[in-house]
Order: C-alpha cells, then sequence, then structure tokens
C-alpha cells in the first residue's frame, strides 16, 4: 500500500537566505477517518523519518510503515532540517557552543565566529506558527502535542520539553548530549517538568571527535537529572548499537509504544 505523505514549503526566521524554505510532510493514517482528530509528533530532521529515498544517508525510519503495524492513530508532522550540518547544529541548540575549535576543526572554525544558537526562534515557529496552521488545516488533538528528534534533534527535542509545557510527549534517541550539556541540565532542572519522555543511547556511537564514551556519559548525566524530576521517563541503552539511522529505526517502535502508553 502506498503512503500519502503530503510535502508543504515554509520560510523560518533561522534561514541565513530569507527565499530559502523548508520543506515539511505531513502523514495521518489512512484507516482513520479524515474528521477523527489525532495527536500531533512534530519530527525534526524530517527528511529522515519516511522513506529513505528523501533521508540524507539512504534510511529512513518509516515511522509511517510503524504506525501502521502498531495501529497507533497518529499523525506526524516532519519538518526538514538545513542541508549542511553546520546550519542544523545551529537550528538545533538554544546556546552558542564554545567549544566551536573541537566541534568543527580548526579549519572550519577559521570561517565561523559562532556555532549554535538559533534553536530559540525555531522552537518558537514552529509552535507559534506551524502547530496553528497545522491544527487549522487537519483534525488534531490541540492538547496532544510530541516532538522527536536524533542526536542534535535530540537535544532541541529536549530544550522544548523544558520551554513549551504543552508539550505533552517527547522523545530524544541517541542525544547529543555532549553539546550543550550545562545549559540542558539547567533547564531541564529549573523546569517543572511535565511530559512523558523517552530517551535512548548506543554504546558505539561516536560523530567526528565525539567517541562512545562522550555519548554514553553525557546522556547518563542527562537521564540521571531528569529521573529526579519524577515524570513517566523510559531510558533504555542498546549494546553495540551505533550513531545512525538503521538504529533508530530498530528502536522507533519502544519510543511509540511508551510515549503513546501501547499495551
Amino acid at each position: 500500500m502506498m503512503t500519502m505523505i503530503e510535502q508543504f514549503l515554509f520560510s523560518l526566521p533561522t534561514e541565513a537566505i530569507s527565499t530559502q524554505k523548508r520543506i515539511v510532510r505531513v502523514f495521518r493514517p489512512d484507516w482513520v477517518e479524515e474528521h477523527q482528530a489525532l495527536p500531533v509528533l512534530y519530527m525534526h530532521d524530517g527528511q529522515n523519518v519516511f522513506s529513505g529515498k528523501t533521508a540524507t544517508h539512504g534510511e529512513g525510519w518509516q515511522i509511517d510503515q510503524w504506525i501502521d503495524e502498531l495501529r497507533l492513530p497518529l499523525m506526524v508532522v516532519a519538518i526538514a532540517s538545513p542541508p549542511d550540518w553546520l546550519s542544523r547544529y545551529d537550528d538545533y541548540s538554544f546556546y552558542e557552543d564554545p567549544m566551536i575549535d573541537y566541534r568543527v576543526g580548526p579549519e572550519v572554525a577559521k570561517t565561523r565566529t559562532r556555532i549554535g544558537g538559533r534553536g530559540r526562534p525555531y522552537t518558537d515557529w514552529l509552535m507559534h506558527e506551524l502547530k496553528p496552521w497545522v491544527d487549522q488545516q487537519y483534525a488534531t488533538d490541540p492538547e496532544d502535542v510530541g516532538v522527536m528528534g536524533s542526536s542534535m534533534g535530540g537535544v532541541i527535542s529536549l530544550y522544548m520539553m523544558a520551554t513549551y509545557p504543552n508539550i505533552r510527549r517527547v522523545g530524544s534517541l541517541s542525544t547529543a548530549a555532549w553539546s550543550n550539556l550545562d545549559p540542558l541540565i539547567r533547564e531541564l532542572s529549573q523546569a517543572s517538568l511535565s511530559a512523558r519522555l523517552y530517551m535512548d543511547i548506543g554504546t558505539n556511537e561516536t560523530s567526528g571527535p565525539i567517541t562512545p564514551s562522550d555519548y554514553v556519559q553525557t546522556s547518563a548525566q542527562l537521564a540521571h537529572t531528569v529521573s529526579r524530576s519524577g515524570i513517566a521517563f523510559r531510558y533504555e541503552v542498546e549494546p553495540g548499537a551505533e550513531h545512525n539511522e538503521i538504529a533508530w529505526r530498530r528502536r522507533l517502535p519502544n519510543a511509540l509504544r511508551f510515549l503513546y502508553e501501547l499495551t
């Protein structure tokens, strides 16, 4: 059966070129009535969450297939990330990263005076412009809002949980917790958290100079911070798992089952 995924173009306030537009893909399972109000899951790196044909590295999460298999009445709104990884880092971080030389390498750092720090304009656009548009165009439950992402997309999802109390469900897979670790811990500690949260990590994840130990240890620190809040929280560690879409596709049903309380 062919999945029907609608595609739209939006201008975002974080685009360096004002005429550049971002692809937003919308999916509703075809076995629910058009007028049935559904919860909405907003996903970062939206080019990767459906088919591998649109994915950055040729592997997709296939969330539409998982929704069908789980018979989960859920709508997905997937926002594509910027085409270059530095702009993606900017969008998915609330604060500038002082370790720019280490993150991007000394040569790239010569062309960049900063990295990160555009996350709040991006998430404000998502919550205050994109979400109202979605709620107007489709039958949604406007009170049942979820966000999900992987790596830096997990970082921005956690920032959103701490910033927008109306977000009910959050998925942060393979969180790049080494980025903005101290600000993230501060935001999560100071916020009155209420969302249901799924986090995970693999024990063999790397990103350039970032080692598996960096991923595991910083994610554990975040998990410890969150666990003290008393919210519904699941943290999974997958032995040997790497930092890629194949791993996230494999663990996605675990996240969906927990976040949407499937038996």
